[in-house]
């Protein structure tokens, strides 16, 4: 319990310190235009320094958060519902149906992402949408196999059957008795996705392939990584590590706390 409640307060007060200092405007730079001399070390002034260009490094590390839980939420969502009723269905009405399902519940899971996804951004381009819908298009498969083995084991316990004998219809046995059950675990992994969402599209940012103008750490830590000479300077040391830590740190809380809360319903 203390374990849960310590992580899900670090997620709460990073979001707070990027709300307060910059969403809200008590933090004064800007996260696009210069606001101090090129390279500066953390100070009273630039807490976390600033770049080749002289723009607050932190301003861009909050604005990148604000848009990495973007994404990552909005993939969460179209996986929570693009699984949750492919998964059911399969797993409720069975057949062929069920088949024609599972048919492409495997072909998205066998699908190598990473080469796949680099070739859909190249070709669909850099708009923040197009990252979207080619991030859930390779998470929606892992939850909907989840769901339909959740929604066949549910099926086949005895009030199911009873109820289904008295004459309930599909709609009142989905809604009474299957979403009641499922709905928890749906919205546990749909969490867990958030967290994968924001490492792959840190991904395509790194590789070039989302959208130029939106702050990403991915796109920091490319930035940063083709300054000539960086591990030779001392400027790595935030400039660099700066969204490499911030992006290491919201993943990992992000899924302890999708662990925890499956915990919660194991209990």
């Amino acid at each position: 319990m203390k374990y849960r409640k310590i992580t899900i307060l670090v997620v709460c007060f990073i979001s707070l310190c990027c709300i307060f200092l910059y969403g809200v405007t008590f933090y004064k730079y800007s996260s696009v235009l210069p606001s101090g001399s090129a390279l500066e070390k953390p100070n009273l002034l630039h807490i976390l320094g600033t770049d080749d260009l002289g723009v607050d490094i932190f301003a861009q590390i909050s604005r990148s958060f604000f848009h990495s839980m973007f994404i990552g939420l909005s993939c969460a969502f179209i996986t929570f519902i693009l699984g949750g009723v492919l998964g059911i269905s399969a797993g409720f009405v069975g057949g062929k149906v069920d088949i024609l399902i599972s048919f492409f519940i495997n072909i998205a899971l066998s699908i190598p992402q990473l080469p796949v996804m680099i070739v859909l951004g190249a070709f669909l381009g850099q708009r923040t949408s197009n990252v979207i819908l080619i991030i859930s298009a390779f998470s929606w498969g892992s939850i909907a196999k989840i769901m339909r083995a959740k929604t066949i084991s549910i099926c086949d316990k005895p009030f199911i059957k009873l109820a289904k004998s008295y004459g309930g219809t599909n709609f009142y046995i989905i809604y009474n008795h299957l979403l009641r059950q499922l709905l928890p675990l749906l919205s546990v992994n749909a969490i867990a996705v958030i967290g994968s969402a924001i490492i792959q599209e840190s991904s395509l940012a790194y590789l070039g392939l989302s959208d130029p103008l939106a702050r990403s750490w991915g796109l920091m830590i490319s930035k940063a990584t083709r300054f000539n000479g960086i591990f030779f300077t001392e400027f790595w040391k935030w400039w660099l590590m700066s969204p490499l830590v911030s992006l290491v740190i919201c993943t990992v809380l992000l899924r302890l706390l999708s662990k925890e809360l499956q915990q919660i319903l194991q209990n």
